[in-house]
């Protein structure tokens, strides 16, 4: 019983936190795509301490719960569609064996979550103006814009990375020996 427990505690501590994180979107309109990439990485602890099937199960729940209490609607596709679940299924790319379908992987997952935002985004929520307002430059600012992002996630993968051994390695020995 107390290993459930542990499960449903730690999962609802994390989903409060990301709540948080998605609330505070329209406290702090300039980092709507931020605080939806950290409150992604706090999934990674459940995904750590519990298992990869419950971190899911928090990251639903997260981003049902979050529409409703996001008024930021761009900072909840950012969750939903890309840094909600990309932290838990970079685990399952990573069991990969060649390296290089890894990759081509993780970048055609970015590139397809990143689709469908910007899909809904234009079309659904009304910002196809965004666009047009460019002018001439249109011919090469969504190519420039498309590896760019990609460069982007690149760096957001590789820091990912880091912060999980950092987790594993120091934070994770240091917080379970003081509660021990």
């Amino acid at each position: 019983m107390r290993k459930i427990s542990y499960k449903v505690s730690l999962g609802g501590i994390i989903s409060a936190l990301c709540l948080l994180m998605m609330f505070l979107t329209a406290v702090f309109p300039p980092l709507n795509i931020t605080l939806p990439l950290f409150a992604g990485v706090l999934i990674t602890i459940v995904a750590i301490e519990v298992s990869t099937s419950w971190s899911f199960v928090t990251y639903a729940a997260v981003a049902v719960l979050s529409f409703f209490v996001t008024p930021d609607k761009e900072a909840w596709m950012f969750f939903t569609f890309l840094f909600g679940y990309y932290p838990v299924a970079k685990s399952f790319f990573e069991k990969m064996k060649s390296k290089v379908i890894c990759w081509i992987c993780k970048l055609a997952a970015f590139n397809v979550s990143i689709i469908i935002i910007f899909y809904t985004l234009m079309n659904i929520l009304g910002t196809l103006d965004l666009f047009e307002e460019f002018g001439f430059y249109n011919e090469w600012l969504i190519p420039a814009l498309i590896i760019a992002g990609n460069l982007i996630f690149l760096f957001y993968d590789y820091t990912l990375t880091l912060l999980i051994i950092s987790y594993k390695k120091w934070f994770r020995p240091t917080f379970l020996r003081k509660f021990k």
